[in-house]
């Protein structure tokens, strides 16, 4: 333990040393004056909502995958919030498939999504609220499972997009159907 305590110290005193001596050869630069307006720092300015590329935490949605499913799973529930209301009281959402920009290049109906556009495949559970005919939550797709009291085996495919009318949510589904 006390030989990792010293080498972590000698480690932070070369950091702050090799600091110190970048100040020094800073400070003993010269400025030089040019014609051209200085550029301040414009990536401070520009709101991080706004920023994009392809690093830091505003990465384009098909390079993180991790936000992408999670947004997905968001927008998912917003969505059978919409198409089933009061009917359903509990959703189980499992996100089995994101395009990649490769695979959408094969499919003539997502050739043309953004890069915060994603096309997706998900399989969900309802739990049917009290009262609830299960018969409208099987349509398309999906059985109701009378030991769990869950329909199960729904499946989609669909287009996740940045909601464009509003801020919350911050992403909408578009094409929701069982194939594109």
């Amino acid at each position: 333990m006390k030989k990792l305590l010293k080498a972590l110290l000698i480690v932070l005193c070369v950091m702050v040393l090799f600091g110190c001596a970048n100040k020094k050869e800073e400070a003993a630069e010269p400025q030089q004056e040019t014609n051209e307006p200085q550029q301040e720092a414009a990536d401070t300015q520009v709101p991080k909502d706004q920023q994009e590329g392809t690093a830091g935490s505003n990465i384009p949605l098909k390079d993180n995958l991790e936000e992408a499913k999670y947004q997905i799973e968001v927008a998912m529930q917003y969505q059978l919030e919409k198409m089933y209301g009061d009917k359903v009281n509990d959703a189980r959402i499992y996100v089995e498939k994101m395009y990649s920009a490769e695979e959408e290049k094969n499919i003539p109906a997502l050739q043309n999504l953004g890069p915060n556009e994603i096309a997706f495949e998900v399989k969900y559970e309802l739990h049917p609220a009290e009262g609830t005919d299960v018969n409208e939550l099987t349509a398309a797709s999906g059985v109701y499972d009378e030991a769990s009291g869950w329909v199960k085996d729904k499946f989609n495919v669909g287009i996740l997009r940045p909601n464009s009318e509003a801020s919350d949510p911050k992403y909408v589904i578009t094409d929701l159907g069982t194939g594109f």
